[in-house]
């Protein structure tokens, strides 16, 4: 028996890869206009805010940009001198460090040793020796990341100058039965980006400059880099305590013993509060994710695109109930949709209550009320 494929088939085939592999090599591209999408949200109720007292859109937009290059300056020639010359300090004095803290490590504990020798291994590993030994390496690396970081700004601007016109023609895509959905779910999912970004950026200020302030009262070696660490890996919920706890402690453990174990228990005491108090004052109910779901979406995120893929992909899990209401509702039965949005409301009060009526079927306030209403 004699296969035949037709022509058109083959060439669809043909386009359909093309544009995978096309897609593949356009991820870091597109990794950079979803960063400046991200900004160019939380940038939008200020520059609105400025339209609405007067000022035109550029004029608004202009300013919002001065006041980015102001944060961005003061950055420049307030911290990152400090931080350059103790980043250089630490490393110049790495050895004597080590030294230090194995004299005061307990023998008993090999699980502490192999730690301390696999964080202070850490910059001689294969592949950090191996970039640093390209010429010009470290170089090419500030220069590949000031670009990106330029890109990522101006293209903010571009989408805060012309966002709407951008959308309005993106949107021209959809099947007019569907805008309404649209119009519906691009506020929803923009206040839970906007909510996301600003209140990452509050609680990494404020756990940085906490750090900042532990390790320099207990004269912490290279406490500006280790503080910085603490604001970047706050980021990453549950994993950035452990990847920024670690290294405080071991730098701390030079000075002494008392001094790694009050950091270390400062560090988690702030945790502590940062999770049950700071962060639902911060992110209110716009961001509702539960432990595990983080981790599954650090998993998912992680392996799509290493750590700049978890961190971008928590926003989206955070808007999945509002895709879901939206778009699909329809398809989905009522009990589901119901169930889903008393379980929500159960994750942000912390009752366990709704949790017990999904697992014996039993109907909510909401669903009893719908059925007394469309009867």
């Amino acid at each position: 028996m004699k296969l035949h494929v037709p022509v058109s088939t083959i060439l669809k085939v043909l386009i359909a890869a093309a544009c995978v592999w096309g897609l593949l090599r356009l991820i870091p591209s597109l990794i950079l206009l979803l960063i400046s999408l991200v900004l160019a949200v939380t940038l939008w109720p200020l520059v609105d805010r400025l339209e609405r007292r007067g000022l035109s859109r550029s004029v608004s937009v202009g300013l919002v940009a001065c006041g980015m290059l102001a944060v961005i300056a003061l950055f420049l020639f307030l911290v990152l001198p400090a931080l350059a010359n103790q980043t250089i300090e630490l490393a110049t004095n790495l050895g004597a460090y080590r030294r230090n803290v194995q004299t005061r490590l307990n023998p008993d504990h090999p699980l502490l040793a192999r730690l301390m020798a696999e964080v202070f291994d850490l910059p001689s590993a294969p592949e950090v020796v191996h970039s640093l030994k390209r010429p010009l390496a470290l170089g090419q690396v500030v220069l590949e990341f000031s670009i990106a970081a330029i890109l990522v700004l101006v293209l903010s601007l571009y989408l805060l100058l012309d966002g709407k016109r951008t959308y309005a023609w993106l949107l021209a895509y959809v099947p007019r039965r569907h805008r309404q959905k649209m119009a519906e779910t691009v506020p929803a999912v923009s206040d839970v980006v906007e909510a996301y970004v600003q209140g990452q950026l509050l609680t990494s200020l404020l756990y940085g400059s906490f750090a900042f302030m532990v390790l320099t009262f207990f004269r912490v070696p290279s406490a500006i880099p280790l503080a910085v660490l603490a604001a970047v890996c706050d980021v990453l919920p549950i994993l950035g305590v452990i990847v920024s706890t670690i290294p405080a402690a071991l730098f701390a453990l030079a000075v002494s013993p008392f001094a790694a174990a009050a950091v270390t228990a400062l560090y988690l005491l702030y945790h502590a509060l940062e999770n049950y108090v700071i962060v639902p004052r911060v992110y209110g109910r716009s961001l509702r994710l539960s432990p595990l779901v983080v981790l599954i979406a650090l998993i998912v995120g992680g392996s799509l695109y290493g750590v700049l893929g978890a961190v971008l992909i928590l926003p989206l899990f955070a808007a999945y109930p509002i895709i879901e209401k939206i778009w699909l509702g329809d398809y989905l039965s009522d009990e589901v949709v119901a169930d889903h949005a008393e379980l929500a409301e159960a994750a942000a009060s912390g009752e366990d209550r709704a949790i017990d009526a999904v697992l014996q079927g039993e109907e909510h306030p909401s669903e009893r009320i719908a059925i007394r209403e469309s009867g």
